[in-house]
């Protein structure tokens, strides 16, 4: 792989560019009343459509009509698993970034109070404001610190080209490497991001028992995975290291009681009708047996869909030939910094609320990774701000539908293409981000 000094050449107007990023950030103006009855009418619509889809799953099991229970349980799954990636992507989100924090400051009755980062979804409000695979303080660490401040650097954890490496190098013929990704796309939060999210945690915590136990013949920039619970003691024990193949499965035991709480709240309706029979006895004329196969076929395509879903609107934002990778950190907030966030992710559509909130409000990632702190509605309005000054200053924009940006995302994934590699984008000496202290 060439890896080229810079993109662009000594005579970029960085003062300019810096300027004008900086300007048309100003001009959305602070977080106002707007964006708490936003963020309420979003909570709101995924409360309906939760309540509304269980429902209809309840309805659907039940039904004598196989028609009936067909269009309930499909409805209901539809409902189910889209309430799930709002409730992450836009919610979750945007709020453990603290993009409604200056919303609390200005009009301090707006929001209730758990709407603000550091306490939303924190200890037993998980269970209130957001539940899901990853813990939350595990993805503030690997999501909020980690992937925004060192973006495509080798410290970014959700760098698509060196986490499927194993898979882009594999001698199999390039029809199996495609169909394994499908694996991926279906499972994606429980199998990969919910046990990484949770070893950046642990490792951020140095003292904590996983961050000194760490095996030395583990990379800690290394996705880590479900799978590797299996194949890590193996090959430690093959190796002869015996107290580092105890490691893994005292760490795996730590991380299954993270998901427990979710994996309980999927497959609750599964449980339910088993619970009844041998308690309350049987009142349907569907059997028992039939119930719970459709709640558990239910429960598990919405969670698949869930899966899909998000995958295709998050993991494809800063992966493809179009994009860059960097051998060099730079300081957060620079020119350089701005400059990277836009070389190196994707837009998708952007303007309404059906394509905004169909897209999780992903489609908004340039300007996202300039400015993490902003709330929707504001990306809304700096998006075409954002888009004006790269096209003045003859900067990459890239903004494509998101199915063409999975497709180039699969394709750095397998090993068909890769992403571009340069030290910097300004042709001169990058500087450490102490931002966050790398």
């Amino acid at each position: 792989m060439v890896v080229a000094k810079n993109v662009l050449q000594n005579n970029f107007d960085e003062k300019g560019f810096l300027q004008d990023v900086l300007a048309a950030k100003s001009a959305v103006g602070e977080a106002s009343e707007e964006d708490a009855q936003h963020l309420q009418k979003l909570v709101m619509l995924t409360r309906i459509l939760a309540a509304g889809g269980h429902l209809l799953l309840c309805a659907g099991c039940c039904s004598r009509a196989a028609t009936v229970a067909i269009a309930c349980c499909g409805l209901s799954v539809l409902m189910i698993s889209f309430t799930r990636c709002v409730r992450w992507t836009v919610i979750g989100h945007h709020v453990s970034h603290g993009g409604y924090d200056k919303v609390h400051k200005n009009c301090a009755s707006a929001l209730p109070h758990q709407y603000h980062r550091g306490r939303f979804a924190t200890g037993a409000r998980r269970m209130l404001d957001w539940l899901d695979w990853m813990l939350p303080e595990a993805w503030d660490v690997e999501h909020n610190k980690m992937h925004h401040y060192y973006l495509s650097e080798d410290k970014d954890p959700d760098v698509v080209e060196r986490n499927f490496e194993l898979l882009r190098n594999m001698p199999v013929p390039s029809f199996m490497k495609y169909a394994s990704m499908l694996m991926w796309i279906v499972s994606w939060k429980v199998t990969y991001y919910s046990p990484n999210t949770f070893k950046e945690l642990q490792l951020s915590r140095r003292e904590s028992w996983i961050a000194r136990s760490w095996p030395a013949a583990r990379s800690k920039t290394e996705p880590l995975t479900v799978f590797d619970f299996v194949k890590c003691p193996f090959e430690e024990i093959l190796c002869g290291r015996i107290q580092d193949a105890l490691f893994w499965p005292i760490f795996f035991f730590q991380w299954i009681r993270l998901i427990v709480p979710m994996f309980i709240m999927v497959f609750f309706p599964v449980v339910v009708p088993l619970v009844l029979k041998h308690t309350l006895g049987w009142p349907l004329l569907v059997s028992c047996e039939q119930v719970t196969l459709r709640a558990l076929v239910s429960v598990t395509l919405a969670e698949m869909l869930t899966n899909a879903h998000s995958f295709i609107i998050i993991a494809c934002n800063h992966s493809g030939d179009d994009l860059y990778r960097y051998t060099t950190s730079c300081k957060a907030y620079s020119a350089e910094w701005f400059l990277r966030c836009a070389y190196s992710s994707a837009n998708f559509e952007t303007g309404s609320d059906l394509v905004d909130i169909t897209y999780g409000w992903l489609n908004y990632q340039i300007e996202h990774h300039m400015f993490p702190d902003m709330t929707p509605l504001q990306y809304r309005k700096l998006q075409p701000l954002i888009k004006s000054v790269c096209k003045k200053h003859g900067v990459q924009y890239v903004q494509q539908n998101a199915l063409v940006r999975t497709w180039k995302m699969i394709q750095v994934a397998v090993g068909a293409t890769s992403m571009k590699q340069c030290t910097g984008i300004l042709d001169r000496e990058t500087q450490p981000n102490t931002l966050m202290g790398g």
